[in-house]
């Protein structure tokens, strides 16, 4: 069900898309005057930042925290990257960074393993939504305020579910997901893990190992799995969030880690939620994205649910779908969806960033998240300022953005957009569209931007939060929406 990244960041927490037929033509356009509060001083402090994309090496993950001064200067920090250009870890950085008054902003991170441009969006509880933002590289990603109470390893005790994506050995997609325990010194006494090499499914292996923390939060962590002895580092958010990237040779991985609170059973997972997936279709080797909404009955039944596929640029809309789950007292479980096109399994960890899912067919690949629903829905519901970001593939490769706009709450959005297409960027253009909000919490989003008309179907959790896929031909997206 894609992550919360990016998604989620694929999104983020997803894998770099491979590409299709492009979207409609963009536009010349002016450039509007950001409107908005913000400035330098809401990024102050220190902050962990993560994103997953594609560089002139192939895959990319990247995880590192800094501290913000408060006046645009990045006073320190540390990155470690793994790119096909190479592997750097514990690279020192420093930098300067704009906040526009939307909210909006830019980082410059310099270091030894190359200068880097990221693009950003403010939005509520120290949170941003991250685009790399240079005509080096593309990625989608979050950015976070850092507790450095937690930077220990009797905080960080107990356990995380986690969800990875990236490419393998001899490049091919990889998806893996799993949790584990780990005790005040670090070490890991019990864990599980699950993977999908390109269709080649490895279920419920035991993981030992061990998750060391610095008291500057960076971590790095130990894996033994059936694929080997695996080494990371992860950078801590606070006591229920780590952001990842894989720090060996053997296998390319990036992605978070999100704090489970048991006991687990059935209950675990009941009631509305809204989803996305994303990854690959490994039958035809292109991009598939999907999302919708289902409900839960807490005792092993998925009684209703409808979804969207945008398969290498075939669209399907409201599929309708139910379902069986099985949820372990060690917090993994299954859930296996039946639609019209078939029946699909999913290993699923309820979490802290809601519930990870890896997908463990053959014939696809994909990882998400799944959020739980609040509230009533209607066009009220979507009401404010929000950042978005997302991320997808055109005929030319990767393409990630970052926007901020204004929803009136009836039926019309108006914002700023940044794009950066395959190492072209569009900077500060013009954004506006209509909206429709249905009941369940799926709306339809019909944005103009400089990448034409988008479709979009976003899939509400509350007032605050939604999910949403791309549903066009020319661009296989998924993205994130947040209140400011």
């Amino acid at each position: 069900m894609p992550a919360n990244k990016r998604f989620l960041l694929f999104i983020a927490t997803t894998i770099t898309l491979v590409a299709v037929a492009g979207c409609g033509g963009g536009n010349h356009l002016s450039f509007p005057p950001p409107q908005g509060g913000f400035t330098n001083a809401n990024l102050s402090g220190p902050f962990a930042f993560s994103y997953i994309g594609s560089d002139a090496g192939g895959f990319l993950a990247v995880a590192g925290s800094f501290q913000a001064d408060g006046n645009g200067h990045i006073t320190s920090g540390t990155q470690d990257i793994n790119s096909g250009s190479g592997i750097f870890t514990n690279v020192a950085i420093s930098g300067t960074y704009t906040v526009r008054a939307d909210g909006r902003g830019s980082a410059t991170l310099n270091s030894t393993a190359g200068n880097t441009t990221i693009d950003f969006v403010l939005v509520a509880s120290g949170h941003a939504l991250v685009t790399r933002f240079d005509s080096k590289a593309a990625g989608s990603g979050t950015i976070d305020q850092q507790t450095a109470s937690a930077f220990s390893n009797a905080a960080l005790a107990g356990s995380f579910a986690f969800s990875l994506a990236g490419i393998d050995a001899i490049g091919n997609p990889l998806g893996v997901a799993g949790n584990f325990t780990s005790d005040a010194t670090g070490n890991i006494t019990s864990g599980v893990d699950d993977s999908n090499d390109n269709g080649g499914i490895i279920l419920n292996d035991p993981l030992t190992g061990s998750i060391p923390v610095a008291a500057s939060g960076r971590g790095t962590a130990t894996l033994n799995t059936i694929r080997g002895t695996l080494s990371f580092a992860y950078y801590v958010v606070d006591a229920t969030h780590l952001k990842i990237v894989e720090t060996d040779t053997s296998l390319a991985l990036g992605g978070e880690a999100f704090r489970q609170t048991g006991p687990f059973s059935n209950a675990s997972v009941s009631g509305p939620f809204a989803f996305t997936i994303a990854g690959a279709d490994l039958l035809s080797g292109g991009p598939f994205a999907a999302g919708g909404v289902l409900t839960s009955n807490g005792a092993g039944i998925v009684t209703s649910g409808t979804e969207d596929f945008n398969d290498a640029g075939l669209i399907t809309t409201n599929v309708g779908f139910t379902g069986s789950y099985t949820m372990a007292a060690n917090g993994r479980g299954t859930l296996t969806l039946t639609t019209t096109a078939g029946t699909f399994t999913f290993v699923i960890y309820p979490s802290a960033g809601g519930v990870l899912a890896l997908e463990t067919d053959i014939g696809f690949l994909t990882t998400g998240t799944a959020l739980q629903q609040t509230g009533t829905f209607s066009n009220a519901t979507l009401t404010g300022i929000y950042g978005m970001n997302f991320t997808g593939a055109t005929t030319s490769g990767e393409l990630d953005s970052i926007a901020q706009f204004t929803a009136d709450g009836a039926s019309k959005v108006t914002g700023i957009i940044d794009l950066n297409n395959t190492g072209g960027i569009t900077f500060g253009q013009p954004l506006s569209g209509t909206f429709n909000v249905a009941a369940s919490g799926r709306a339809t989003l019909v944005l103009q931007t400089p990448l034409g008309t988008q479709n979009l179907v976003v899939y509400l959790a509350n007032g605050n939060r939604a999910l949403f896929i791309e549903l066009d031909a020319g661009l296989v997206a998924a993205g994130d929406i947040r209140h400011q």
